[in-house]
């Protein structure tokens, strides 16, 4: 489950996933409560940049991810929009407020910053890594009777199909272009049509993988089974020290002001 960091060689690469874990859970809060025209604000976004330069991540195949986003920024700046009163922008357009439109490029920017957040922790951290640091730093609750152990298992089992999951949709997507053709103009009832039919093939691929998985675990004599959640065999140096510190301050500057 473990495997190689994505990014060994950069300074967030090298932390404890525990400290990148926490340092993510104080943070998140900070993205969503804060405006931008607060210092906390500031701090967020000094944060996360930060955080781009320390994990060196590709910046030309994280904008890649962003511009796949690009309608989900739009909708949630749309909405916003259109949804909140105000004085309109434009004497013409009353329907979209000026308070609305800057609200939703507040909430657009602040989702960006999650999700370049998620990214780094992603990218710098295996799933095997991060399952098992929720498992070393929320183990506790297991006392109170939380099934922590069979919920991080199946959280590991289900990012662990991940790749098997893109690969399934790219079998769809190959099937579908080779039985409509590729770069065929269709009205758009077709395309819903052709959305539907490839939603059907793909569950039908993975309720097949689902089966003969099952099947595989029942000729070994084993009616269910989920993986193993190894122990983490880090321990915590001086960057992880420096990134918690640097975090807990960042996070006491609101309510300093």
């Amino acid at each position: 489950m473990s495997g190689a960091l994505p990014t060994p060689n950069s300074f967030l690469g090298n932390c404890d996933p525990r400290a990148k874990l926490l340092a993510f859970f104080l943070l998140m809060p900070l993205l969503l409560s804060q405006p931008f025209t607060t210092p906390g604000g500031w701090v967020a976004l000094l944060f996360v940049s930060i955080a781009i330069i320390a994990a060196k991540l590709n910046l030309r195949l994280y904008l890649q991810q962003l511009k796949r986003l690009r309608w989900l920024f739009f909708a949630l700046w749309f909405f916003h929009a259109l949804l909140t009163p105000g004085q309109p922008v434009l004497p013409g357009l009353t329907a979209i407020s000026q308070e609305g439109a800057v609200a939703g490029v507040s909430y657009s920017v602040r989702l960006v910053l999650m999700v370049t957040l998620s990214w780094v922790l992603i990218k710098t951290t295996t799933h095997g890594q991060i399952v098992a640091a929720f498992k070393s730093l929320f183990g506790f609750l297991e006392k109170f009777g939380v099934p922590l152990e069979r919920g991080l298992g199946l959280l590991a089992f289900t990012l662990g199909r991940i790749p098997h999951l893109i690969s399934e949709a790219g079998g769809v997507k190959r099937d579908m272009d080779h039985r409509l053709g590729v770069g065929t103009s269709r009205r758009w009832l077709e395309k819903l049509y052709s959305m539907a039919q490839a939603g059907e093939a793909l569950l039908f691929r993975l309720l097949r993988c689902a089966h003969a998985q099952e099947e595989a675990l029942r000729v070994r004599g084993i009616l269910h089974g989920l993986p193993v959640i190894p122990p983490l065999t880090t321990t915590f140096g001086w960057r992880d020290g420096a990134v918690l510190i640097s975090v807990l301050l960042g996070v006491a500057v609101p309510f300093l002001g």
